[in-house]
Formats: structure tokens, sequence, C-alpha cells
């Protein structure tokens, strides 16, 4: 759906940049100037796409290239690949360096395959695309095309259903290496603190934003140590109160507080066995 939105996206865009072209020749009296009859260029060069690569072989993004008059003939358009970190074969593959577009046509696209095992979910790699041929001018600032590439897993709730081992806690009821059962109703992960089970002792409950992926937890006592002391917890903003679903990691920030006062924010991250 993403892939196929960002395509429709781009083709329309390089309509209207063909068009508001053939406008601006047509308005032109013959004075004299010589305008060049035929230019190439990336129809979204003035934005970078995004490719969430899922894990399915047969992925693919399309990038548009177009020309801003119709070809009279096939014409083919070589480009450059370049990026600072990722590796053609690792990170993604593509078949030819080129793209042909018929006789009568004005777009065409060059196809590339992000491989899914060449990331992992907190890499991003920059592909910049370049138009090389020299055959043909190309359209001031549209030679160029900037790709972000990076990994996607889809949110299926139950994967956060079980045993998992603590990451962090800052607020140190646990430690890293503790395991705890997380529980999963709709769109909430639910755990407990090591308080006293009596029956003061409520879960935290994490909302998952199943669009964004954020979590968040709403204000609740979650109990007492052995004091008689009632604490509560609620989330913070923090840009790290997430769920990964290709990792099966579940992150959010917590200000605990009791009747005695605010103890501060606390991270607790959490990662499936």
């Amino acid at each position: 759906m993403i892939m196929r939105y960002n395509f429709l996206k781009s083709f329309l865009a390089i309509g209207v940049v063909v068009g508001m072209i053939f406008a601006i020749n047509a308005c032109k009296k013959n004075d004299g100037i010589k305008i060049a009859p035929q230019a190439s260029l990336f129809a979204s060069a003035g934005a970078a796409g995004s490719y969430f690569i899922p894990n399915d072989p047969n992925t693919v993004y399309k990038i548009p290239v177009g020309l801003t008059a119709p070809a009279t003939s096939d014409i083919t358009i070589d480009f450059s690949v370049t990026s600072s970190s990722a590796t053609e074969g690792q990170q993604y593959t593509i078949a030819k360096k080129s793209v042909t577009i018929k006789a009568g046509s004005t777009v065409d696209s060059i196809p590339i395959k992000g491989l899914f095992s060449g990331f992992t979910s907190s890499r991003r790699d920059t592909l910049v695309f370049k138009i090389t041929s020299t055959a043909l001018p190309t359209v001031s600032g549209s030679n160029s095309f900037t790709l972000i590439l990076q990994q996607f897993c889809p949110l299926v709730m139950s994967d956060f259903a079980g045993d998992f081992t603590v990451l962090e806690d800052g607020w140190e009821d646990y430690f890293p290496g503790d395991v705890i059962p997380l529980t999963v109703s709709g769109n909430t992960v639910s755990f407990y603190y090591g308080t006293a089970a009596d029956a003061t002792r409520k879960p935290i409950v994490i909302k998952v934003d199943p669009t964004t992926f954020a979590t968040s937890v709403d204000a609740v006592a979650y109990g007492h140590y052995a004091s008689p002391l009632i604490f509560s917890a609620k989330s913070v903003t923090a840009g790290t109160n997430v769920v990964v679903p290709c990792d099966k990691k579940i992150t959010v920030t917590l200000n605990h507080t009791s009747s005695a006062g605010n103890y501060g924010n606390y991270r607790i991250s959490l990662q499936k066995q």
C-alpha cells in the first residue's frame, strides 16, 4: 500500500511538471528564443522518497523518470546510484543502470529491490540517483533523486505476549536480564512491577498506536513495596516510546510518583525471548 501510494504520487507529480513545461512553452511566441524540445528529469527530485522494505522477496520500489516531450523513438536514460552506507547486493539490488522510455511515451520507472535481510530495525540508508546521460539536457534541479531505505515489519500485537527479557529499567524494579511476562489485550500490553501481591497491585497498561507504533501509559496507581506508600506511574513524552515489530521490542518512559513526591522519569525496555 505504501509503495503503491508513493508511486502514484510520483506519477501524478511528473504529469504536473511536464504539463507546466508544455504550458510555458506554448505561451511563448516565436521570438527567436531556442527552447530545448526535450529534456529528462526525476519527477520527485525535490523531496526524498521513503522505501519501507517488508520481509517479501517480491518487494519493489519504482522511481519515475520522465521527458518533457514524448519520445519520437526509444530513448535510454542512464543513471548512477551512490550511497555512503548501503552496498548493492547487500541492502538493495538494481537490474541495470538505465531506463528506456518507449516512443510516444513521456515516463517510465527505475525498479529497485530492497533486501530485508540487509537491515536491522534501526538501520537507515540513503541512496542518491543521478541522471548521467549527456545525449539530452536535464531539467534544472531535477536530475537527481534521494531515496531512504529502512526495514519494515507489520505490527502483530500477539507477538508482544509471553516472556520478555528486561533490557533496561531505570526505576530498578527489574534488572537487565530479568524475565517478566507480558499480556496483550487489543492494542495494549500489560506487565506488573514487583509490588506487593495484594488488592493495591495494578498492571502497567501500555497503549500501542497501531499506526505510529508509539507507546503511552495512562496514570495508574500500581501498588506498594515494603512501605504503605502507593506508587503511581504515567508515561512522559520521549522519542524512544515505541514498539519495534521486527525486534519484538517495547519501550516506554514513565514518571513515578507517590504521596511523598515525584521520583522522576525512568525508561523500561523489554524484548521477547
